[in-house]
């Protein structure tokens, strides 16, 4: 068999879903909310009875996942976003009201939140249950039927949730496809209602020059270089503390991790310092079980290579004492790495760098620092740390980002009542929480004419166009 017909193959049994789950919305186009609750119902459940064998499957495919970063990240987070959506669901599917034109009386106008139909959802490989559960959440909620298409990065917790998922929702309802070089791209290219991705800028145009032969909307959660600013009122060694944290979860393969730090001149060595000691006193040793590995060699050498080639061209480069990067058996454990002076033009300050390396640059103004923010892409978040709310307005109103924390990093992301998303090449379109359900909701604009027996005010202004007609015109021009 050719590489052409297996793609073909792959496109077909792609087709054939897509098609199954076509026809199952067909035949139940309007869930009803107790239909919704029990779907959102049995999705909890298979994530409560399965919690030691998905920790265990995330674990293995990292090679060494912290458990509690598992824990809270994963877990709590896909079973809060389940509890948020279960409460507020009644409130969602809720006709909105609309204001009624004084002329077209008597009448009433409303919104109603139609399901989408067949939902696509590609999830990425360093939050891989989470950012699987959290869309197909608000798809399930909104009504829909979902495919999912996972990581290639995260082949166990893929085949475990297709097991899982397969014994609790039927095919034409929930579907997991895993993911690889030939099956996502024909997956991005199946007809959906709605897709979603979530992964790399470069990957995201590639889904949406795919989806747009269809026509098919999508929402695409993507990343960039989201700046941290420690402005000069703000402890040096406070920021230090809770950047490291950021920059070190998961070892820094998060999304909206701060990407590089901007501190004052003065403070750039302490604060240098600050963010070692602070990550030598979380992690002793690397090689603990608390310190995340790096997902695979891939990865992995490319964090290498951005910092060997930053260093050549001049960089400084500071490490916890003792440590170094370490390839032991197939876990790759990469410990937090400072760059000072990292020249303009190496891949670091201009690639996304979705690990434990962390640039510092200096600043003299907050004018210096806003102009080189916007000079770049939009960044995915942006963090202030400052305790001044001039600073705290000027930064939010004179830059855009995806998301804006002030004197924390990632926490603005487990808020589920805010909206999550980027913008420009960080992403387009939002999800979680209200955002999500309209998201994979069509808000249907309804007009009704109510009338009193067979009258109603538009019939005055049927033609023959009399002198009352002309009368009401000249009433309505003013």
């Amino acid at each position: 068999m050719t590489v052409q017909q297996i793609e073909i193959t792959e496109a077909q049994a792609l087709q054939a879903l897509f098609d199954a789950q076509k026809a199952g919305f067909g035949l139940a186009p309007y869930p009803s909310r107790p239909q919704r609750l029990e779907a959102l119902e049995r999705l909890d459940a298979l994530l409560k009875d399965n919690k030691a064998a998905l920790i265990d499957a995330i674990d293995q495919d990292f090679g060494s996942r912290a458990r509690t970063e598992t824990i809270l990240a994963e877990l709590l987070g896909c079973h809060g976003t389940i509890h948020y959506a279960r409460k507020n669901l009644a409130r969602w599917m809720g006709r909105r009201k609309r204001r009624t034109s004084f002329w077209s009386q008597p009448a009433k106008s409303y919104a109603m939140a139609q399901p989408l139909g067949v939902v696509g959802i590609m999830a990425p490989w360093n939050y891989s249950l989470h950012l699987s559960v959290a869309p197909l959440v608000a798809a399930l909620a909104a009504g829909n039927r979902v495919m999912l298409c996972m990581s290639e990065e995260t082949p166990r917790l893929c085949a475990l949730l297709t097991r899982l998922i397969g014994d609790v929702f039927a095919p034409d309802h929930v579907v997991v496809v895993a993911g690889n070089p030939t099956t996502s791209p024909a997956f991005a290219a199946l007809p959906f209602d709605h897709l979603l991705f979530t992964g790399s800028t470069r990957v995201g145009k590639l889904v949406a020059i795919a989806a747009a032969r269809n026509l098919t909307p999508v929402t695409l959660e993507l990343g960039g270089k989201s700046p941290a600013i420690v402005a000069p009122d703000f402890s040096i060694e406070e920021a230090a503390t809770r950047i490291s944290w950021g920059k070190s979860f998961n070892a820094g393969q998060t999304c909206i991790a701060p990407d590089y730090a901007c501190v004052p001149r003065a403070s750039r060595d302490v604060f240098a310092r600050a963010v070692l000691a602070k990550f030598t006193r979380s992690f002793k040793d690397i090689h603990s079980d608390d310190y995340t590995a790096i997902v695979s060699e891939r990865f992995f050498v490319r964090l290498q290579a951005l910092v060997t080639e930053a260093q050549e061209k001049g960089a400084t480069i500071l490490r916890p004492k003792g440590t170094s990067e370490s390839a032991i058996q197939g876990v790759y454990k990469f410990p937090l790495t400072i760059v000072l002076d990292a020249p303009p033009e190496c891949r670091l300050m201009h690639e996304e760098i979705f690990g434990p390396i962390l640039p510092v640059l200096s600043y003299d103004s907050l004018d210096e620092v806003i102009t080189h923010i916007n000079a770049g892409p939009r960044p995915l978040s942006l963090y202030c740390f400052t305790h001044d709310r001039d600073t705290v307005e000027r930064v939010q109103r004179e830059t855009v980002s995806g998301t804006f924390g002030v004197n924390e990093c990632l926490l603005q992301y487990a808020q589920e009542d805010l909206a999550f998303g980027g913008v420009g090449a960080s992403g387009q379109g939002a999800y979680h929480g209200h955002a999500g359900f309209d998201t994979f909701s069509h808000a249907k604009s309804v007009f009704q004419q109510r009338g009193f027996g067979s009258f109603t005010g538009i019939k005055l202004l049927y033609p023959p166009y009399g002198p009352v007609a002309k009368l009401l015109l000249r009433m309505m021009s003013r």
